[in-house]
């Protein structure tokens, strides 16, 4: 049995050039790569799947950069931040000028939602400006049953002052160019990490397991499979590390990489 780990964002979908869900022969090779006995596993820093992917029969989700795990319709991993958390991350984003946005399983926490840098994170992920209708934009630390924060900057000078206090606290995966941001967790796994927990638990050797990825975040996860295949508009740094790069997210690059590798057309 062989597993393969998909990123979401520029690699099964691509939001900002509005393709919100594969082309039909992607989501043909998923199947027929699964009835060939294989699995296939979302890997994302996303905490809920796009409604785009929901037709495809995925075998497990590693979601919020691994801090939420499912395998089988079963969780095995489900980490939400306590009140002391939160808080501490409440003061630390006001006093870098942070734009935090708090996600859990039902909903989102964000006092600044018509923000500008708020707005252009919509427009990246969601490939619309539509507010969000789940979120609460009055609430207090107490309120918040997060899994995860996204906490937007200005500059990168406040984005790694705020990391350095909190690194030792939380899990943070920083991006530093582009829409400047971090992703912060519960201290614990991150997406490669979680990924290998993972085919570990169900007993597929790292030779036998695949991942698909184009951003910064997926370096771990590439690090720690036995195949990591690069997207063509997949980052340099993620490029230089993969065994493979293939076509881009637009141009069909899972297909691409599924007749090289399975033989699958």
């Amino acid at each position: 049995m062989k597993i393969a780990f998909f990123d979401i964002d520029g690699t099964l979908i691509n939001a900002q050039n509005g393709m919100m869900q594969p082309d039909e022969q992607t989501k043909q090779a998923l199947y027929a790569f699964q009835q060939q006995g294989n699995k296939i596993i979302i890997a994302s820093a996303r905490g809920v799947v796009p409604e785009g992917l929901n037709d495809i029969d995925f075998d497990g989700y590693v979601l919020s950069d691994g801090h939420y795990i499912i395998y089988n319709h079963e969780v095995l991993i489900d980490e939400i931040m306590s009140e002391q958390e939160v808080q501490k991350q409440i003061d630390i984003y006001q006093k870098y000028q942070g734009r935090p946005m708090f996600y859990g399983h039902h909903g989102q926490w964000c006092d600044c939602l018509d923000d500008e840098l708020v707005v252009k994170h919509r427009l990246m992920f969601q490939g619309n400006n539509l507010r969000p209708r789940d979120a609460i934009e009055d609430y207090k630390a107490s309120d918040v049953k997060a899994i995860s924060c996204c906490v937007l900057f200005e500059t990168v000078e406040q984005m790694w002052k705020a990391y350095h206090e909190l690194e030792n606290d939380m899990t943070i995966v920083a991006y530093d160019h582009g829409l400047i941001r971090m992703d912060v967790y519960h201290k614990g796994f991150k997406k490669g990490t979680a990924c290998e927990y993972l085919y570990q638990k169900i007993g597929v050797d790292k030779i036998d397991t695949y991942a698909f990825g184009d951003g910064i975040n997926d370096c771990e996860m590439f690090e720690l499979v036995g195949h990591g295949i690069a997207m063509g508009n997949a980052v340099d740094a993620l490029k230089s590390m993969a065994e493979y790069i293939t076509d881009d997210v637009d141009h069909q690059g899972i297909v691409k990489a599924f007749q090289k590798y399975f033989h699958i057309q």
